[in-house]
């Protein structure tokens, strides 16, 4: 069965859970997606992303990140993807770096996750947004098929798994609520 998980470097937060649940109806590739601006396009039409859905209707408080600990978690998840790819060289790996990737092999190790796809940019062509999943794989055993992995600096990791199906309901309330700001309160927001 096919399981999307997220790598985190920080706390697993609550709202992670309606991140995974939002990849689960992503549907089929962008046609493009500009990484410098975090812009997803599908028939010529920029369509936002998950997080920013998340972030404009106050799931994500980003509030309590500080500068290092993003830059940190933007490296740690660089390094996870190109060592999913079998790119990383682990002699580039900076030191505060390492134990993180540690932990991300040890989970894929100990789980038996099988990576299928690493930060593919997909999009809903039913529900107009879109996003990257960290991996889509699957388990050996199991019906798991959201979880997050919260990676952590000794060179350990927690697995949460997200069960609660009612997720994806409160994601398309989420986006229902977005949508409804986007055509009814432009230029007041």
């Amino acid at each position: 069965m096919d399981c999307i998980i997220d790598r985190k470097s920080g706390h697993v937060e609550p709202w992670t859970a309606l991140q995974t649940a939002a990849y689960t109806l992503l549907d089929a590739p962008a046609d493009s997606f500009e990484e410098a601006e975090h812009a997803y396009y599908l028939d010529g039409v920029r369509l936002p992303s998950v997080t920013q859905i998340l972030k404009a209707e106050g799931f994500i408080d980003a509030r309590f990140y500080d500068e290092h600990s993003r830059e940190r978690g933007r490296i740690v998840h660089l390094a996870c993807e190109y060592d999913d790819l079998g790119e990383l060289d682990d002699d580039s790996l900076d030191p505060e770096i390492a134990p993180y990737v540690e932990a991300w092999r040890r989970f894929k190790q100990e789980s038996g996750f099988v990576i299928a796809s690493v930060e593919v940019p997909l999009v809903s062509t039913k529900h107009r947004y879109a996003g990257k999943p960290d991996v889509r794989g699957s388990f050996p055993k199991g019906s798991l098929r959201r979880a997050a992995v919260e990676l952590h600096n000794d060179g350990t990791y927690k697995l949460y798994p997200f069960t609660d199906r009612n997720d994806v309901n409160v994601w398309l309330a989420a986006l229902a609520c977005h949508n409804w700001k986007k055509n009814n309160l432009r230029g007041r927001m």
